[in-house]
């Protein structure tokens, strides 16, 4: 069997492992024949990935490709690793050939790692299959009664322990000269956003990879920085579709002059003169959900979140997909709190991405009795009341703030408006009541076209009355992530066949939608907390809100103890 054939077969496995194998070992073989220099390891190295392309067609259950998920950031590291063994200078090639061997030593490990795997992955394979197989003749043997399935709930448990196997992908360390060459100095026609605090930059690496970069410019700021850490720290244990992929990172620290006079080829280093702190994401190309819900005035621009009802259910979909992953497959969970619709990004695609990691909690259920005090962020409008209350950090947090923005696509109506007199009406003032009235026509947003068919809104009501539950005053009230997805697959599915949907009968016979009981008429109200002053912040930011002014809301950090 011929190289490109085996490739075709890897094809149909690359969404298991979450990722274009086939074309990322096409290109690692192509650049290993055109290799200039250390052509034995570039082949000894495409040797191993050959077999990779050979064995992937053998896994086909998804579950037991869970383990497998790192093999995309792998193949790209060898794609790089690969493509610096061009043509390059004598100087470069003297320079670089001690460390260029120990990087291709531990891309060979790092693939022998995945070859190992393997053999286990066909294991649990089998293991699966041979219980499907027990299942299927237990339920119809003779004499035998039927037994019951299990719930959403148990497979849910089971799958859990294989995905929390998952190892965190590795963030490259960017030296600061690589970040001046992929942003032209920091050209400022390339800064894609910028404020006070932090700048976004547009940039392209080497391998001609577009990425944004993200600049703290308030250098004096332990809030940013500490926000800085916290992305570093979680987003490589985030492996999805729906979530921003961090590239790497570059931190540089402040020289004295003494130092610098000591070191005698530093005048044609690209070194700052102030400590640095800059992250690289993957570029995002159509901006955030935030510029696409609410344009500038004036604005003509149009784009499908605007005028399609089926992509803004799709997104929230997405939105709900990347929590669950965080909650229940991140072993320990995270909290990402603070989600919004200004860190929910799009890429050349129009697949959404959550971002702004950077007032995360890693999650411990000890945590709460243990008085721990930490330090977390939030914006008006989107922070759980309870929270204001018991200060406990909690995945019902998230839930909440996604239900403020569930009803902010439904509506098309910012978070927090004011009225006729000038009073200012949280989004919950108005949506819910005409929710739990039924009056799905007086809640939806007029700009998507055309008009939803009688089967498309009761889909969109499912979507809103799914919004309902996650707002409920008491976290204990509201449905569990899993549950959310469920209902938002549902309603997309509902609305793209237009068939009848049981949406408008209670909640008990429901047996296709998840919904606790509405209350008769809750009053959920914004808590009264003490706004730090702040600036305009930019929209397009992978990293996330940091500043105090976001989307014409109020930013808040928060002391509190869990």
């Amino acid at each position: 069997m011929t190289l490109w054939s085996e490739l075709s077969d890897v094809a149909t496995v690359a969404q298991l492992v979450g990722a274009d194998v086939a074309g990322l070992i096409s290109v690692i073989m192509l650049a290993a024949e055109t290799a200039r220099q250390n052509r034995r390891e570039c082949r000894q190295l495409a040797r191993r990935v050959l077999i990779i392309s050979r064995l992937l067609p053998l896994v086909q259950d998804p579950e037991s490709a869970r383990p497998m998920a790192g093999l995309c950031d792998t193949l790209r590291e060898a794609h790089e690793l690969l493509q610096s063994c061009q043509r390059r200078s004598a100087a470069y090639r003297l320079f670089m050939a001690g460390r260029k061997a120990v990087r291709f030593r531990e891309m060979q490990n790092k693939i022998d790692f995945y070859l190992l795997l393997f053999p286990v992955t066909s294991h649990i394979a089998i293991a699966r299959r041979l219980d499907r197989i027990y299942n299927l003749l237990d339920t119809t043997g003779a004499g035998g009664e039927p037994s019951t399935l299990p719930q959403p709930s148990q497979l849910q448990q089971e799958s859990t322990v294989v995905d929390q196997e998952v190892v965190p992908y590795e963030i490259h360390e960017f030296t600061f000269a690589e970040i001046v060459a992929a942003t032209d100095y920091f050209d400022p026609h390339a800064g894609v956003e910028s404020d006070q605090s932090v700048t976004m930059y547009r940039g392209t690496l080497h391998d001609g990879r577009e990425v944004a970069v993200r600049r703290i410019m308030d250098r004096q700021s332990s809030f940013l920085q500490e926000e800085f850490r916290t992305e570093l720290e979680i987003l490589p244990r985030l492996q999805h579709k729906h979530i921003v992929r961090l590239l790497g990172s570059c931190v540089t620290a402040r020289k004295d002059q003494q130092q610098k006079k000591k070191r005698l080829l530093s005048w044609w280093r690209k070194e700052p003169k102030e400590p640095e702190w800059l992250t690289v994401y993957e570029y995002m190309e159509n901006n955030t959900l935030f510029h696409h819900l609410h344009p500038d005035q004036g604005s003509t621009e149009l784009s499908p979140v605007t005028v399609s009802w089926k992509t803004r259910i799709d997104v929230l979909l997405g939105v709900s997909r990347a929590i669950e992953h965080m909650h229940c497959h991140a072993n320990p969970p995270i909290i990402h709190w603070n989600i919004k619709p200004a860190n929910i990004l799009f890429d050349a695609s129009w697949v959404p991405r959550l971002s702004g990691f950077g007032s995360s909690v890693v999650w411990d259920m000890a945590s709460e009795e243990s008085g721990m005090t930490c330090t977390v962020t939030g914006t008006i409008g989107y922070i759980d009341p309870e929270y204001m209350t018991t200060r406990h950090v909690k995945p019902t947090n998230d839930v909440y703030s996604l239900g403020i923005m569930m009803l902010e696509v439904v509506t098309g109506r910012k978070v927090i408006e004011k009225d006729d007199q000038g009073d200012i009406l949280p989004l919950t003032s108005f949506a819910v009541p005409i929710v739990e009235a039924g009056n799905i026509r007086g809640l939806l947003d007029t700009r998507p076209v055309p008009e939803p068919t009688p089967g498309q809104l009761r889909a969109l009501e499912n979507v809103a009355r799914t919004a309902r539950c996650c707002v409920k005053e008491k976290g204990k009230d509201r449905p569990a992530i899993p549950d959310i997805v469920a209902n938002l697959e549902t309603a997309l599915e509902l609305f793209c066949k237009d068939e009848p949907s049981s949406v408008h009968e209670s909640p008990e016979h429901d047996t296709n939608v998840v919904f606790p009981s509405l209350p008769a008429s809750p009053e959920i109200t914004l808590a009264e907390v003490q706004v730090v002053g702040g600036h305009e912040k930019c929209t397009s930011d992978p990293g996330g809100s940091s500043s105090n002014f976001i989307d014409g809301t109020q930013h808040l950090k928060i002391t509190n103890s869990i």
